[in-house]
């Protein structure tokens, strides 16, 4: 069976629904879908006019800017939107451990800046005491919402201990939980080696007792214990 959309496009509309949070991503893709017909390919998207797309976006909300409908047609439409934004892995030996293993919602580079929900791929990076290294790239297969994505989302985390991203909502956190994963939220975009580093600081010194078990650590003796007879 034939895809409705190809990959390049995808990356487009998602990377254009950053700019209209108050837009689901599988409405704003299925008006494109109806509107420029199947398979939605990137020279369609190129095609569509400013009007069109304004009305498409009205017809959803009326909460975003027009600075913000803007910024998306440029998504969509821009030939200089590189087709695939991600970093490029590194073939490096594993780190020594102890060590975690950290997966990052990105949309862009390596950063910190996609949400849970929304986000266009994720990143696997280890990290221990002194250092971090990115060591897969996991793409989030676009077109799923609902228990679908959750599901897909789980499956991406396979093998993390912990989470970064820019937003989680609650009832995915608490299924990243159970799934023994612990999720960070970052209040706004970072670079993902500034929290990398701060994590191995972490490490290096005294971690908390969480984040010792994650590591396989003994649990740290009180020095009133050490005391006693």
């Amino acid at each position: 069976m034939a895809r409705f959309i190809s990959d390049e496009a995808a990356l487009r509309v998602a990377m254009a629904s950053r700019n209209l949070p108050d837009i689901e991503l599988v409405s704003l893709l299925g008006l494109l879908v109806q509107h420029l017909g199947e398979p939605l390919t990137e020279d369609k998207l190129a095609a569509l006019s400013p009007k069109a797309f304004r009305l498409m976006v009205n017809s959803l909300s009326e909460t975003p800017t027009r600075k913000d409908v803007n910024e998306a047609l440029a998504t969509l439409t821009n030939s200089e939107v590189a087709a695939v934004d991600a970093p490029e892995i590194i073939d490096v030996p594993p780190l020594p451990g102890p060590k975690l293993t950290v997966a990052i919602t990105s949309n862009q580079g390596e950063m910190i800046n996609g949400h849970y929900g929304s986000c266009l791929r994720v990143l696997i990076y280890e990290v221990n005491h002194a250092e971090h290294q990115l060591v897969d790239i996991r793409q989030v297969e676009s077109g799923l919402s609902g228990e679908a994505r959750a599901e897909h989302m789980l499956t991406l985390l396979k093998g993390c201990q912990m989470l970064f991203t820019l937003s989680i909502g609650g009832p995915a956190a608490a299924r990243v939980t159970r799934a023994n994963i612990h999720p960070v939220k970052k209040p706004v975009p970072e670079e993902a080696a500034v929290a990398m580093q701060s994590l191995s600081a972490v490490i290096a010194g005294n971690p908390p007792p969480w984040i010792r078990k994650l590591l396989g650590l003994p649990d740290v003796v009180p020095a009133m214990a050490l005391e006693e007879d």
